[in-house]
């Protein structure tokens, strides 16, 4: 019995087409983004040394958005997008069934970048031939990502509430509900201010403290 030859099909990386003006564009737009994260996590950190009162609510947030991603880049995705929920790219929300609305403001986030040594490799769970990106990590660039209220279900109604594809589920529905991962430290917070605001003078975190002390001092003799 003769065996049966194994066909591959290549599936190539969606820039591979590109031409040059439509790579040069796409740089443009990674190094715009890139900037645009940079200048949001630097007003955010400037927000909360004024108002350091915030620190705890950033906690909180942070704990919502930041998923795999670091906290300076939560410290981005507040200035952005304050009420934001649930973030990820499109990509994800792709595999979740739901697509990003087209006239969304997309939130930008600072993300490693690989070397461009490009690899043809054969994935075996499918048997396609994959371009993949291979090399060491060589700084940061620009990603978009988006909050869940910025995504509809996408080909098929959503699993949770049964709304049809290309519209917005109610506010009830359970895509919306946060996802609370772990809690940042006080002491995390400020050094990463600390760190962003180093040539500003830097962030006290002992200043905070006893602020925060003086305030719970000031509430326990008000209810005396």
């Amino acid at each position: 019995m003769g065996t049966t030859a194994r066909t591959t099909t290549k599936r190539r990386r969606p820039r591979a087409d590109f031409t040059p003006e439509q790579r040069e564009a796409y740089k443009a737009r990674k190094q715009a983004d890139k900037s645009a994260a940079i200048r949001a996590r630097e007003s955010a950190a400037a927000l909360l040394s004024q108002r350091t009162e915030l620190i705890d609510a950033f906690r909180v947030y942070a704990s919502r958005v930041m998923d795999h991603r670091t906290l300076g880049n939560a410290l981005g995705m507040m200035a952005q997008r304050p009420d934001a929920t649930r973030v990820n790219s499109a990509f994800f929300w792709a595999r979740e069934g739901r697509t990003v609305l087209p006239d969304a403001n997309p939130i930008c986030v600072l993300a490693r970048r690989k070397g461009n040594r490009i690899v043809e490799e054969e994935n075996p769970d499918t048997g396609e031939v994959e371009e993949t990106v291979q090399g060491k990590w060589s700084g940061w660039t620009g990603e978009r990502v988006f909050d869940v209220l910025d995504t509809v279900p996408a080909k098929k109604p959503c699993r949770h509430c049964g709304t049809a594809p290309g519209e917005r589920c109610p506010g009830s529905c359970a895509v919306y509900v946060p996802v609370a991962g772990p809690l940042p430290t006080r002491e995390e917070v400020a050094d990463l201010l600390n760190e962003i605001l180093r040539e500003d003078g830097g962030f006290d975190l002992g200043l905070y403290e006893s602020m925060a002390d003086e305030a719970a001092d000031m509430d326990d003799e008000g209810d005396e």
